[in-house]
């Protein structure tokens, strides 16, 4: 049972898409076989709401804030992730990209 809000809105989502499915099944994976999820899992632990619109923004139209400092931090951020259409993906150290979605 989810406590945070956020983490009932997830709840509610995934019941309600499970709900699309004839089957389905969970099965506990060794975080050490399982580098992908694990990089999912730290990538979300350190999302801000709409901290990913600025970076957007360059990468799709090299617009930068006006401050200098937040100029830096959004060249450094956008320099690990590439736009792919409408698709917001991150590079991972890993290999695998990671496609980013905005919270509910």
């Amino acid at each position: 049972m989810a406590k945070h809000p956020r983490m009932v809105q997830y709840l509610d989502k995934v019941q309600g898409l499970l709900k699309e499915f004839p089957t389905f099944s969970i099965q506990q994976v060794p975080q050490a076989e399982n580098t992908h999820a694990d990089a999912l899992a730290s990538l979300g632990s350190a999302l801000d709401i709409h901290w990913q619109d600025p970076i957007i923004d360059y990468l799709m139209n090299e617009n930068l804030p006006t401050d200098k400092s937040e100029i830096r931090k959004v060249q450094q951020k956008a320099a690990r992730y590439y736009m792919q259409g409408d698709k917001f993906i991150r590079r991972s150290y890993s290999g695998s990209h990671l496609t980013c979605i905005k919270y509910l």
